[in-house]
């Protein structure tokens, strides 16, 4: 086995999968180093409990990239996934609930049974989401830009004020200014609060919002796919791609530290003593961790220490796995019977008081007595990933503290998992009495299981612009490149950010590939097909108070479904 490649590429989370990908089809010699015994990192499907397979921290496939997905051939090399018909569910104790599905009428006719007015305003406000996502969507592979750069893009664009309303607002300014109501308020702003140290009335949230909503699966903006065997099988292709290609993994590699000789990254050593070379290091670490954990002290120069250790990573969260024998009896819905509800996402008791209640104790490094919880069933869509009989169950939950005021995490795990499981059992009553198995992941967990410091699954904070585009995760160490010649950065604390892309690892490789052939300077832009003709003349009419009219009487109507599907489509 050889000890000396072109690239050496620092954990196989699926960024640092994407970028080798991407390198050894361009005929680099390329190594994945990985420290623990399976390969995808934060994309990982793993057996936590004997009879189930579950998506051990990432678990829905909404943000993945298209072009990843096509340039590495992913279905080619076995990703399949399939979209549940009703996507999401917001559940209220009440038995009240609001049902997205992938069609738009049976959408907007569920949000008009909890508020009348809602539905109009619901697809007011869709329609300024997908323009965000199509003003800002070339951004997401190509090398960041300045927060300047990119308002002076929407002013160009003819909307300034999308750009205040999306990236500088609250989660919760944002939604109140298109007269949502409470309910649907709540249901909505979960996605902005995903691995975040505040609540909704936090100024950025609103950016944390539009950057997970405008994900989209297979082409369709705004849906996400679920992978027959869990959002490991996206690892898996990547892996099995990158074989096909040359490529080279080693699991249980640990890496003890990076090489650097007169400034320069040469190799790395692993913790088992055995040194490997390359004259271009890429981590898939997060960049404190890269920056300070796998660099010499004497390599870095002080005041970018400083800076690397200042990385805001603050916000965690928590996942709580169940085996169960049985399905939930959500309330307002018929006991025993299996229904689509099932298949999709459930979120649970969803309004902007529980936020801020969560808030208030992740700020104190306390437990809230209630929370916004979102479920999922895999196994209700792919039956395969459980035992005959049962069914795998994930619960989620967001704003909670890395560290604790009192005790710590290990000590509390027992506490914590009972006092989520009584929250959620207020929601599917039937539950307590049917879990076969438990296995809670806490933000102690995804530091040291899965090397994930602090526990924040963005790797850095991305509320604010002083961490987002040419910022991430601080300027001297932006744009891929750490302040070590050949050290360069793939993962989620890099532009644009986190959740599960492929986004950082397209856009490192690019450099990477740039500054090999002396391209340092040129800016790397991938743009993306723009809205056809038709999608175009559709936005013009939809930004009249006539043309939203008329865009909500057709996208309320069965008989327009396929017209609306077509618009749907980002591409």
């Amino acid at each position: 086995m050889s000890s000396t490649y072109d690239v050496i590429i620092i954990g196989a989370g699926h960024n640092g999968l994407t970028c080798a990908n991407y390198l050894a089809r361009a005929g680099l010699k390329t190594l994945v180093l990985e420290a623990r015994s399976v390969l995808g990192g934060a994309c990982v499907s793993e057996k936590l409990i004997p009879g189930g397979t579950f998506s051990s921290c990432s678990f829905v496939q909404i943000m993945l990239r298209q072009e990843v997905v096509d340039d590495l051939e992913l279905k080619k090399y076995g990703l399949v996934s399939i979209a549940p018909r009703m996507q999401e569910m917001g559940l209220w104790d009440d038995g009240a609930r609001i049902m997205f599905w992938q069609d738009a009428d049976r959408t907007l006719q569920s949000i008009e049974q909890n508020n009348r007015a809602d539905g109009e305003n619901f697809l007011r406000f869709v329609t300024r989401l997908r323009k965000f996502g199509d003003i800002t969507r070339s951004m997401l592979l190509s090398d960041p830009c300045s927060a300047e750069q990119l308002r002076q893009v929407f002013t160009e664009a003819g909307e300034p004020e999308l750009f205040n309303e999306f990236v500088m607002m609250s989660a919760d300014a944002l939604l109140s200014r298109y007269n949502l109501s409470e309910r649907l308020r709540g249901l909505m702003m979960f996605m902005g609060l995903v691995s975040t140290w505040g609540g909704g009335e936090t100024p950025g949230t609103a950016y944390v919002y539009g950057y997970h909503a405008q994900g989209e699966f297979e082409g369709v903006f705004n849906r996400y796919g679920l992978p027959v065997g869990g959002m490991g099988m996206i690892s898996d292709a990547m892996a099995d791609g990158l074989k096909a290609h040359g490529g080279e993994i080693r699991l249980s590699s640990p890496v003890r530290k990076v090489l650097v000789s007169e400034g320069q990254a040469i190799g790395v050593e692993l913790v088992n003593g055995e040194t490997l070379y390359a004259p271009v290091i890429v981590t898939n670490t997060d960049p404190k961790r890269a920056l300070t954990t796998l660099l010499d002290p004497k390599d870095l120069a002080e005041g970018l220490r400083a800076k690397a250790e200042k990385i805001d990573q603050r916000g965690s969260m928590a996942r709580i796995h169940l085996l169960v024998d049985a399905l939930p009896d959500y309330v307002g819905f018929p006991a025993g019977q299996q229904g689509l509800h099932h298949e999709g996402m459930a979120i649970l008791g969803a309004v902007p008081a529980l936020y801020d209640q969560a808030r208030i104790a992740q700020a104190r490094g306390e437990f809230a007595d209630d929370y916004v919880i979102e479920a999922l069933i895999p196994s209700a869509l792919h039956p395969s990933l459980a035992i005959p009989g049962h069914h795998t169950l994930t619960l989620g939950v967001q704003q909670i503290p890395f560290e604790l005021a009192k005790s710590s995490w290990p000590e509390r795990r027992k506490e914590w998992t009972d006092r989520i499981l009584d929250i959620y059992c207020r929601y599917a009553p039937n539950m307590r009495q049917h879990i076969k198995g438990t296995h809670t992941i806490t933000p102690y967990d995804l530091e040291h299981t899965y090397n994930i410091t602090g526990g924040n699954i963005f790797h850095a904070s991305m509320v604010g612009l002083d961490q987002l585009f040419d910022q991430r995760p601080f300027s001297e160490a932006s744009n891929y490149r750490l302040p070590i010649k050949g050290y360069y950065l793939c993962g989620a604390g890099a532009h644009p950010g986190g959740g599960v892309t492929g986004a950082p690892g397209h856009n490192a490789a690019q450099r990477i590939l740039a500054d090999l052939a002396g391209l340092q300077d040129k800016k790397l832009v991938r743009e993306r097909n723009s809205p056809g003709a038709g999608a175009a003349v559709v936005d013009a009419m939809l930004n009249t108070r006539v043309g939203q009219k008329v865009g909500y009487m057709v996208a309320r109507s069965r008989l327009f479904r396929s017209f609306t599907d077509k618009m749907n489509r980002n591409r």
